[in-house]
């Protein structure tokens, strides 16, 4: 790790460890009730309605889960490779997609609400948003290509082209809540699917083992560690201010458990079924092997979902903080198509290797958006002591 990474890791790093620990204070010492029984809820700019609950739950899901865990089973070969037993390789890639840097989310969600007109703001969310949704069909498509056997470039750039014009199609005609429903849905399907046993005719592979110290030097001082800090640093604009958006109308413990808990739970879920077919997802190529292809295909259709889901959530943020920005002159509705062919011109940079190191993005604007999330810690710790007093 040069001196650069080794920076931004540590700053990451500490920044994380903070974040969590005000996510535990708000969670624990807000009340989520006044002395006359009324909901004491976030504030938001926002001008719609609240999201009811389970809709909200779907929400949270499609603002960065579903795409972690549409390319979190290739993480986990990765670990089977390094020969960390199944306890580890799942606990492994569950934090990496848990509550540790969803308490980045959290916090600077709650700056969002605070300050939903900030100019700073949008800007950093719309920069996240695309670099951020480039990198991840371009990540996605690679895996998905990989795992069906066939990885010329126009089978990727069709996939994320269908994925790009799905999405766009709902966010032009307001179908989010749909959209963030029906990827919940499917990953309960996909998760009740891969488990029955009619569409399977081959054992399980046992989870057993134990956290060993192999496990604490990779995630605390590996190259996973690091990798971790620049991704999801960069991602926190966009998903915080998704958070912002969707979370009028949320109690502060209901906020903090909900972004917290449940990716942390949904992703031990899928990576458990992800290893128990570990042996599938490793050899399976659909070219030359079909002895699973109904679980198999059921998580690549899964995956793409997932993706359309956060794509159709960051589209929407994209255009509203762009027809803010323009005041007014440019139409949030109008300007859906050009997002998604942005997008779509970033991703091909990446496939076609005009742009080498796509990764490098992830650094560079980790260290640009540090200075958002040193405010957004500043503004909790002032938004707990309005309360307390």
């Amino acid at each position: 790790m040069d001196r650069f990474n080794l920076i931004v890791y540590l700053l990451g790093s500490i920044t994380t460890i903070v974040s969590i620990g005000l996510c535990l204070v708000l969670f624990f010492a807000c009340k989520s009730r006044n002395a006359h029984g009324d909901r004491l809820e976030l504030d938001s700019g926002s001008t719609e309605q609240p999201w009811p609950l389970g809709t909200w739950i779907a929400g949270v899901f499609v603002a960065g889960t579903g795409v972690a865990l549409m390319y979190a089973p290739g993480d986990l070969v990765g670990y089977i490779s390094q020969g960390l037993n199944p306890v580890e390789s799942i606990t492994m890639v569950a934090l990496l997609n848990g509550a540790p840097v969803w308490a980045l989310y959290s916090i600077m969600g709650l700056w969002y609400m605070r300050h939903m007109d900030s100019k700073v703001g949008k800007l950093a969310a719309m920069l996240s948003t695309v670099l951020g949704m480039s990198i991840s069909l371009w990540t996605g498509m690679n895996t998905v290509a990989r795992f069906i056997g066939f990885e010329f470039p126009g089978l990727k750039f069709m996939l994320a082209a269908i994925t790009v014009m799905v999405a766009m199609i709902s966010a032009k005609n307001n179908l989010l809540k749909g959209m963030s429903k029906l990827a919940f849905l499917v990953f309960m399907f996909a998760f009740l699917a891969v488990l029955s046993t009619p569409f399977t005719d081959f054992a399980f592979t046992p989870i057993t083992g134990k956290i060993t110290v192999n496990f604490f030097k990779e995630y605390f001082y590996g190259a996973t560690s690091a990798s971790w800090i620049f991704w999801f640093l960069s991602w926190t604009p966009t998903v915080s201010r998704w958070l912002a958006h969707i979370s009028k109308g949320r109690t502060m413990k209901e906020y903090i458990a909900g972004t917290m808990i449940l990716p942390t739970v949904l992703a031990f879920i899928w990576m458990a079924v992800s290893w128990m077919y570990q042996d599938v997802i490793i050899n399976f190529n659909l070219a030359t092997n079909i002895v699973a292809f109904i679980p198999c295909i059921i998580f690549i259709a899964s995956g793409i979902l997932f993706m359309t889901g956060t794509l159709d959530s960051d589209c929407k943020v994209f255009t509203e903080d762009l027809e803010y920005i323009s005041g007014g002159k440019l139409n949030r509705r109008s300007m859906i198509p050009f997002y998604g062919l942005f997008v779509l011109f970033v991703f091909s940079l990446f496939i076609s290797g005009i742009i080498k190191e796509p990764f490098a993005f992830n650094e560079y604007s980790s260290l640009i958006f540090m200075p958002l999330m040193a405010l957004s810690i500043m503004d909790c710790v002032k938004r707990f002591r309005v309360k307390q007093k």
